[in-house]
């Protein structure tokens, strides 16, 4: 039995999912009897529970599981299967690249140019790619692969056998034509290796899938009763589900209560409607016929959703079913609430509120100039929700962003510094930032992923400090942070710059490494075993720093480093999947402590690396592969997107897609910028499918502008929208995403009317605009129409400063000006490069010899090949006392001494022969 639940609302549609629940737990008679839930995210999983969890009072003995998984699970019930699909991606994708070892294959002009060139990191790059294409043509086309596997052609005229039976796609252009055979030949290829086990019996290569849904109308009573599947099954809130899944699911359906709770944005039958542009085009050829756009924003957002709901309706006419609907309005009177009732209805016109009865925009587009300011913007706006919005709590905001990965750091440096004490706490925001790429957030995942570039790269100094602020590298280490402070200013003082031990020299006239971490640690080594310093020892000038107990210090940062060279030294060959999965391994015991603060941290790596070699030992076998292969498939696999965000007690920043379907009172997306939605990326050019697109597909622009009609309706309150429309250097005008014009055109026509006149649109449109200027301190913050505010009172008094320096003289750094120098004189280009980078810097060491730097400051990765500012003043430190020691010119002794310690001191040029001091 199949049975489809149809609503607009989230909460509507869980409450009728929970009903169900209890209706057949009570019906069964088992309390514990298991529920299986197919949800299609990890945030709705878990908002589930929590909703559970409050009707009930428990959420216990649900199985959340993801389709793909479970319809594998229940092919294997009836089929012999192994215990994951070895035509998932990331498997997929080690054959593929174990296949294109040979240049060769496929017979492919373009291919086999492509693999001739390629190193082991664009053949693994160009694996992941068809792989992903495979597993899309898997759900969407398999009537291709079918085809392809019975040696036939899609395309017509190709040249190669054509079952009359099998696709016939026309329009195809040479280069198409070959993508389709090397395609063919290497699905043909791959077929062929899993036609093996590793016992090299012969087995069929078929997916269980096609396999399923080709024998299920045979099985018998008996064999379902073997199989031993659920009563029933809910399949919740899924924005798409491929054609495959749901031919599997019907045929389940037989014998399986389904239950598919979809969300429906309209309540009107709207599977017909095409957008205005699509009405144009059609006018234009002579075609249109009845065409009809309905709610224009809902034909041009809508198209994905509209397809998903249509295969739904196709499956209801060919399975036993029913259908429910409850559909509701919101009844804010706000043209937030309009833009929603009016897609609901599918009619802008008699859509609720009417225009004369609107009291507020409930839609804001805040023009900023740059994410930052956004962020301040964002911070202000809520305290002023949350003062006049009733009820409205931190746990009812989401805020998206297209990348959250830059984002991260500005929201900590804007919402996690709010002044703490009582008298601020109400400007204090609780909040937390989730779904993170944990390659990124996971300070274990991330050093690793870094390591593993070291055959690419040389380390800097900067680098392993940061290394070394790891708290599991610290601790593992025992370098706090204060010790940390301490090796920072010995290593500066050493003249540590790059890399790890000197290279190999190639030839006579090859002079060796000065500014490595090996070199510093000898001359650090030299200074506390000659205490008080002394002559230079061969090529090195002893620095004293490690002093009495210090030493044990200097001993553990010597073993840090040296376990990163020995790592370094390790991964410089291809190994095994093996191989690998014992070296990582036994990086993380060796490099991060394994105490309770750690242990998610480890833990979620080490399931990584596990899930990695499994797949790597089924795809690659015992080929070798390289550092940096291991590196790409190891972030991919820590950053599955199926683990994404979960919602949480304040405010929930987030990518826009972890969140998507979740209903909240305030939805925010900031960084909407030109070209982020919908983006600018394009499907890969040898994917068939884009080419040959067809109703149902799942096309990247299409699921963008889907995925912002769906934060759209999620907003129950609020939608914000902010992006940068000033540039910061000369405040010129930058255009928003694409679908925030369209979203602001519409608006204005909803106000005035679509004939109206050009300016009363412009000014309609202005009316949820709201433009903020550079600095978050300025006048316009403190007028009195309160378009524009801030509660930072820090501003306000920053503002009355500012302006009463209008009037009066306001304090100057120098009391005149410099004076200019008139020799015209020829400025290298590193200092050229260093002035703009830091001009105020540059000013005091340049213009009044002020020299500001810091223990961190003084770390650079750069080996000087001139004295610097900072080399010049150390070096004459050391060298001009043992020259003012010498009595007279007749001293040659003294300047000896001196040559020698300048041409071994750490801040000279790598190779210098301290000719300077001649």
């Amino acid at each position: 039995m199949l049975e489809l639940f149809y609503s607009n609302r989230h909460e509507t549609l869980a409450a009728a999912l929970f009903e169900d629940l209890d209706a057949f737990a009570m019906r069964e008679g088992d309390p514990f009897a298991r529920e299986a839930v197919i949800v299609p995210s990890a945030a709705l999983r878990r908002r589930l529970e929590l909703d559970m969890a409050e009707r009930f009072g428990i959420c216990a003995n649900v199985d959340f599981c993801y389709l793909a998984q479970w319809l594998w699970a229940q092919i294997g019930c009836v089929l012999p299967v192994p215990a994951h699909s070895p035509f998932a991606p990331d498997r997929l994708a080690w054959r593929c690249y174990r296949l294109f070892e040979d240049p060769s294959f496929g017979d492919s002009a373009r291919l086999s140019a492509y693999l001739h060139a390629a190193d082991d990191s664009m053949r693994y790059e160009l694996a992941r790619r068809i792989a992903t294409v495979f597993d899309h043509y898997l759900t969407y086309r398999p009537e291709w692969l079918a085809h392809w596997q019975a040696g036939g052609s899609i395309l017509a005229g190709s040249g190669a056998e054509i079952d009359a039976r099998g696709p016939r796609l026309s329009g195809a252009n040479d280069i198409q034509r070959e993508d389709e055979r090397w395609q063919r030949a290497l699905w043909r290829a791959l077929l062929a290796d899993l036609a093996r086990d590793e016992n090299g019996n012969e087995k069929d290569p078929t997916p269980p899938a096609y396999r399923f849904l080709a024998e299920a109308p045979g099985f018998d009573l008996d064999a379902v009763m073997r199989a031993q599947w659920p009563r029933r099954i809910s399949v919740f809130a899924l924005p798409t589900m491929p054609p495959l899944h749901i031919a599997l699911l019907r045929e389940l359906s037989r014998w399986i209560d389904v239950r598919i709770y979809a969300q429906n944005p309209c309540r009107e039958f709207w599977f017909d409607i095409v957008s205005e542009a699509r009405v144009e085009q059609l006018e234009l050829k002579g075609e249109a016929d009845y065409q009809e756009t309905g709610h224009p924003l809902l034909a041009e957002w809508g198209r994905q959703t509209q397809a998903q709901l249509h295969m739904l309706h196709e499956l209801t006419e060919s399975a036993a079913s029913s259908e429910r609907q409850l559909f509701e309005d919101n009844p804010a009177r706000t043209w937030l609430a309009r833009l929603q009732n009016g897609i609901l209805a599918l009619d802008e016109e008699s859509a609720a509120p009417q225009p004369e009865e609107i009291a507020e925009n409930g839609i804001e587009v805040h023009v900023c100039h740059s994410l930052s300011r956004q962020l301040e913007v964002l911070h202000d706006r809520l305290l002023d929700w949350f003062d006049n919005i009733e009820g409205l709590e931190p746990s009812d905001v989401l805020v998206a962003f297209p990348d959250l990965a830059v984002a991260g750091p500005l929201i900590d440096g804007i919402f996690g510094t709010a002044p703490a004490g009582a008298s601020h706490e109400r400007r204090r925001i609780p909040y937390r930032i989730t779904g993170l790429p944990p390659s990124q957030a996971n300070p274990v995942a991330r050093a690793l992923i870094d390591w593993l570039a070291l055959t690419e790269r040389s380390v800097g100094a900067p680098e392993l400090v940061e290394w070394l602020r790891v708290d599991a590298i610290a601790a593992r280490y025992g370098i706090d942070a204060v010790a940390l402070e301490t090796a920072q200013a010995w290593l500066a003082a050493a003249g540590a710059r790059r890399g790890l031990r000197p290279d190999d020299l190639t030839a006579d006239d090859v002079p060796a490494a000065r500014h490595t971490f090996a070199d510093a640690l000898t001359r650090l080594y030299l200074g506390y075993a000659l205490p008080g310093g002394g002559a230079p020892v061969a090529e090195w000038l002893p620095i004293e720093g490690a002093n009495g107990s210090d030493a044990e210090l200097l001993g553990r940062l010597t073993r840090f480093v040296d376990d990163i060279d020995a790592f370094a030294e390790r991964i410089a060959s291809p190994r095994t999947a093996r191989a690998w999965g014992d070296l990582l391994l036994d990086a993380l015991e060796r490099f991060f402590d394994a105490g309770v603060a750690f242990t998610d941290a480890i833990g979620d790596v080490r399931r990584a690396i596990d899930s990695l070699i499994v797949a790597m030992e089924e795809g690659v076998g015992e080929t070798g592969v390289s550092a940096a292969v291991i590196r790409t498939a190891l972030t991919d696999t820590l950053d599955d997107p199926a683990r994404g965000g979960v919602p949480w007690g304040g405010v929930t920043f987030s990518s826009l897609t972890s969140l998507r379907g979740l209903p909240y009172r305030v939805v925010c997306l900031l960084g909407m910028d030109d070209g982020m939605l919908p983006s600018l990326a394009r499907a890969d050019e040898f994917d068939l499918m884009a080419r040959f697109g067809k109703l149902g597909d799942r096309q990247r622009r299409d699921d963008e502008r889907n995925l912002f009609l769906d934060l759209a309706l999620a907003a129950r309150d609020r939608l914000m929208i902010a992006y940068t429309g000033r540039s910061i250097r000369d405040n010129a005008v930058l255009p928003p995403a694409a679908l925030i014009d369209e979203l602001l055109d519409h608006l204005a026509q909803s106000v005035v009317g679509k004939h109206a006149a050009p300016d009363e649109l412009a000014k309609a449109r202005a009316r949820f605009v709201f433009e903020h200027p550079l600095q978050p301190y300025a006048p316009e913050y403190f007028h009195e129409d309160g378009r524009l505010f801030t509660y930072e009172p820090e501003r306000a008094e920053l503002a009355r400063a500012l302006d009463a320096g209008k009037t009066q003289p306001v304090a100057r750094l120098f009391r005149a000006p410099l004076p200019q120098e008139d020799d015209v004189r020829t400025v290298a280009f590193d200092d050229f490069v260093r002035f703009w980078g830091h001009p105020a810097r540059a000013l005091l060491r340049d213009r009044l010899g002020i020299a500001l730097v810091d223990a961190e400051a003084e770390l650079d990765d750069t080996e000087p090949f001139e004295l610097g500012f900072a080399g010049r003043d150390a070096l004459a430190a050391r060298v001009l006392p043992a020259l003012l020691d010498a009595a007279d010119d007749s001293d040659r002794a003294a300047r000896e001494r001196a040559r020698r310690v300048a041409r071994a001191s750490p801040e000279m040029p790598g190779g210098a022969t301290g000719g300077v001091w001649q």
